[in-house]
């Protein structure tokens, strides 16, 4: 029988390699991502991420082993967009407000495998000379550091235990979550930054 995770990760792969090429896999790779492609991202992923982490929160006692207070991307991303002085993106409210708890872990499963992408993001960004100046004070992309595949595996752990009972119910909330990051990504419009 196949695991919940192991679902996810066959039942999304196409979503999945879809909003990798939307979100300039291409120029991270090749070093030519610009700073305006950068602060695009890190706008998408703000709108994203304090969504999600605000429906969580409407369901502190469902999420309370998944230990939501050390998982918040939301302080990280806008740290970074004040280092740049960017203006944030204007929230798209209720993105995931209506969503059970049952769903929200398939929307979980999306936002922490952002955090192990990020480690891959993070040593493509050190080879790129317009984005390498700004790494100093960068924090989204550093993730959870070390500690990135104990929060994967944990999550993993706490994914099982919760969402095995109704899988089809967490894949296809997996499935809409991708949906929904690339629906972020067109709408949030980038800003061209006066150094560019």
């Amino acid at each position: 029988m196949t695991s919940l995770p192991e679902r996810l990760r066959q039942e999304t792969r196409l979503l999945h390699q879809q909003t990798e090429q939307l979100f300039y896999t291409e120029a991270l790779q090749n070093a030519t991502l610009t700073v305006a492609q950068y602060e695009h991202l890190l706008r998408t992923h703000l709108v994203f991420h304090q969504d999600l982490e605000t429906a969580i929160d409407q369901h502190s006692d469902f999420f309370r082993d998944y230990e939501p207070l050390t998982r918040k991307k939301t302080p990280w991303l806008l740290a970074d967009l004040d280092y740049l002085n960017s203006p944030k993106p204007a929230p798209m409210a209720n993105l995931f407000i209506d969503w059970s708890p049952i769903a929200l872990l398939g929307a979980a499963y999306v936002g922490e495998g952002s955090m192990l992408g990020g480690t891959v993001i993070w040593k493509l960004l050190q080879n790129n000379k317009a984005i390498e100046p700004l790494l100093a004070q960068t924090r989204f992309y550093q993730g959870y550091g070390s500690a990135t595949g104990n929060y994967w595996r944990n999550f993993g752990s706490f994914l099982t235990r919760n969402g095995s009972a109704t899988p089809d119910v967490v894949i296809e909330a997996a499935k809409q979550a991708f949906v929904t990051y690339q629906q972020i990504f067109e709408q949030t419009e980038p800003v061209r930054l006066l150094n560019e």
